[in-house]
């Protein structure tokens, strides 16, 4: 009877355990991939035809957050850009960022920047500026000429003031891809 009772148990945790591949983060489809267009600003229609692949990513800021009511605490902000395949480069070839209003506040970057295989790069945001407000946002659009993996794209918040500390990350989504 206790193995019958065991089997059962370990019968529940293995179905329980089991996962819909369909269901994971990767085989997920983006809404955007769906052919819902974007501007022209980032339109796949822009580039050479050596580019077969790539990504407009939304990466949100937060270059100040609320607290205590209607006081905002000012946040250094750091957007990194990890190139995470082995053997192959990537290119950005546009970082925007957009205030809580969705207002462009900078082209960070004027010429394509090339991120080695494995390279990172980061951009800043001083704790200073507070541009961005409360909701700011990048736009980030990377290509390649063959598929890679995709790159790590997130940002860093993080402030030390009043004797007090916050950090916090997040990570971006993805708008629009071509080639995946």
């Amino acid at each position: 009877m206790k193995v019958i009772h065991l089997f059962v148990i370990i019968l529940a945790f293995a179905l329980i355990n089991c996962k819909n591949e369909d269901s994971s983060p990767e085989k997920q489809t983006p809404i955007a991939e769906k052919n819902i267009p974007l501007s022209e600003e980032y339109n796949w229609r822009n580039y050479d035809d050596k580019i077969a692949f790539g990504e407009v990513l939304f990466v949100p800021v937060y270059s100040s957050i609320y607290h205590q009511s209607e006081r905002t605490f000012d946040l250094a902000a750091t957007l990194s850009i990890h190139n995470t395949d082995l053997h192959s480069q990537l290119i950005i070839i546009k970082i925007d960022y957009y205030d809580s209003d969705g207002n462009l506040v900078e082209n960070f970057i004027k010429e394509k920047v090339e991120l080695n295989p494995l390279g990172s790069k980061q951009f800043i945001i001083k704790e200073t500026d507070i541009s961005g407000g409360t909701a700011a946002k990048f736009i980030i659009q990377w290509v390649s000429e063959k598929q890679i993996i995709k790159p790590i794209v997130e940002a860093v918040m993080i402030s030390t003031s009043s004797q007090q500390g916050i950090s916090f990350k997040t990570e971006s989504r993805i708008l629009s891809s071509i080639g995946y």
